[in-house]
């Protein structure tokens, strides 16, 4: 459904108006989340994918997790592939989101998650250098439903670049490649889940628990996670980022994924940022969802709905048992 200008300035001046109730505004708020989720899908699904960096001045609502709330959730860095959230599940397994250890120019897992690459991992608040622990990888496991999705995919983005090279080329040719690599939309109808397997233990560094039971439409969960924040008050050591947390609301659930409110929809709200992506949604500290991308992300006021996989879905799954 597509709006003008004109519907849409009078549907912001509405969710303005009625912010002065919680309860009516998370009704409200429902609804025109559900008409404008369409027209904002295909960026977002874009962003969660590619893993594009897309820079917002904060992760609004956010505080810091000082005194620490959720030292099981902890910053992955691996190679070039950048750096992402996760939570430890196990002694030696790691929860996080699919598109960040999946490699979307081979449809599979990124060489640098394969068995015996290093990564590094910090539960510190505000990780430094030294707070950095080495471990190596013994396997990465996407959800079989997120690699089928995935190899889809690739084999049809393959098939489509290959009939632009043999009519295109230059500019023209990159444009288009750019173009079919960023137009897939699987991650909002495939579970964006990854557990990230270890070699050795990290004592040092709690497991979380998994909580199955039902979410419901309105409760309060707390969005966790490493992301970018405001450039000009964080510390040069937070270079690896800083766990920090905010309180939202469940807007509704899905088969696949659950939705909450960010800042547009719901001032107040976290906005998930670059650098959260696979960190949890916890619910009276255990975790019920994992991160995967932001709608109508924008760089001056957040987001407007955040998704994260909803994990009841999937408890068959034998990683998260």
């Amino acid at each position: 459904m597509k709006y003008n200008k004109y519907q849409l300035k009078a549907l912001s001046e509405n969710a303005v108006t009625h912010q002065a109730s919680l309860s009516a505004g998370v009704d409200i708020a429902v609804g025109k989340y559900r008409r404008f989720v369409l027209t904002i899908a295909r960026y977002a699904m874009m962003c969660a994918l590619l893993g594009v960096v897309v820079r917002v001045e904060a992760i609004i609502a956010a505080k810091l997790d000082d005194p620490p709330q959720y030292a099981a959730v902890v910053v992955i860095i691996s190679g070039d592939s950048g750096q992402c959230s996760a939570t430890k599940i196990a002694a030696r397994r790691f929860l996080t989101a699919a598109h960040c250890v999946a490699d979307t120019s081979t449809g599979m897992v990124a060489s640098t998650f394969a068995a015996g690459r290093p990564i590094q991992v910090s539960n510190a608040v505000t990780p430094a250098l030294r707070d950095l622990v080495l471990l190596h990888v013994e396997r990465a496991e996407l959800h079989p439903d997120f690699e089928r999705a995935l190899g889809r995919f690739y084999a049809y983005k393959e098939k489509i670049i290959n009939e632009y090279r043999e009519h295109y080329n230059g500019v023209d040719l990159e444009l288009r490649i750019r173009r079919i690599e960023s137009d897939n939309h699987f991650t909002a109808r495939n579970p964006d889940l990854a557990v990230l397997s270890v070699r050795e233990l990290t004592p040092g560094i709690p497991i979380a628990r998994i909580d199955f039971a039902p979410l419901t439409a309105k409760e309060p969960v707390h969005l966790v996670g490493y992301g970018c924040e405001a450039g000009r008050d964080v510390p040069l050591a937070s270079k690896y980022g800083r766990r920090r947390w905010g309180e939202t609301r469940v807007i509704r659930i899905d088969p696949v994924n659950f939705y909450t409110f960010a800042y547009q929809m719901l001032p107040g709200s976290p906005s998930l940022c670059s650098g959260d992506s696979g960190g949890p949604v916890m619910r009276a500290g255990k975790i019920v969802g994992v991160h995967g991308t932001v709608y109508g992300l924008s760089g001056k006021t957040g987001a407007r709905s955040n998704m994260s996989v909803n994990l009841r879905a999937y408890k068959a799954w034998p990683p998260l048992r």
